[in-house]
C-alpha cells in the first residue's frame, strides 16, 4: 500500500462508518439510554465483529467474483437499493425516542452479530475492498 492511498482509504472508512444504519442507531439509543460502560461493551462488539466481516469479504470476495461474474452487478443495485430505502426510513422518522421503555442493554455479542446481518457493513467491506485492492494483492 502506498501513502497516497491512506488520506482516500481514511475517507472512505469515516463516510463508511458514520453513515446511519442499523448498528449505529443501536450506539446511538444506547449512549442515550444506558451508562457509558454498557454502550462501549457494544461499540466494541461491533467494532471487531466488522474488522473479522471486512477480512473475511477481503480473504473470500475476490474468488466469488471471479467465478459469478454477474455477482458484482448484483451486489452493486442491492447496495444502491438498500441505501435508497435507508434514506427513505429515515425521512419518514420522526426522530422521537420512546419513554418508560427498560430493556437491557444490548451487549458484546449483539453488536458483533449485528455487523454480520447488517447489509450496510457488506456493502461498505465489498465496495472498499474493491476500491483500494486488486486481486494481485496477496
Amino acid at each position: 500500500m502506498t501513502i497516497s492511498l491512506i488520506l482516500p482509504m481514511t475517507a472512505f472508512a469515516l463516510a463508511a462508518s458514520i453513515s446511519p444504519g442499523p448498528v449505529n442507531l443501536v450506539c446511538l439509543s444506547s449512549g442515550t439510554r444506558y451508562p457509558l460502560a454498557k454502550g462501549l461493551t457494544f461499540v466494541t462488539g461491533a467494532t471487531l465483529g466488522f474488522i473479522l466481516l471486512f477480512v473475511t469479504i477481503g480473504l473470500g470476495l475476490y474468488s466469488v467474483l471471479t467465478v459469478v461474474p454477474g455477482f458484482n452487478a448484483f451486489l452493486r443495485w442491492a447496495g444502491v437499493a438498500f441505501l435508497l430505502y435507508l434514506s427513505v426510513q429515515l425521512f419518514r422518522d420522526d426522530g422521537r425516542l420512546p419513554e418508560g421503555e427498560t430493556r437491557k442493554a444490548p451487549g458484546f455479542m449483539t453488536g458483533a452479530i449485528m455487523q454480520w446481518l447488517n447489509p450496510k457493513a457488506w456493502l461498505a467491506s465489498a465496495s472498499g475492498i474493491g476500491a483500494y485492492t486488486s486481486g494481485h494483492d496477496l
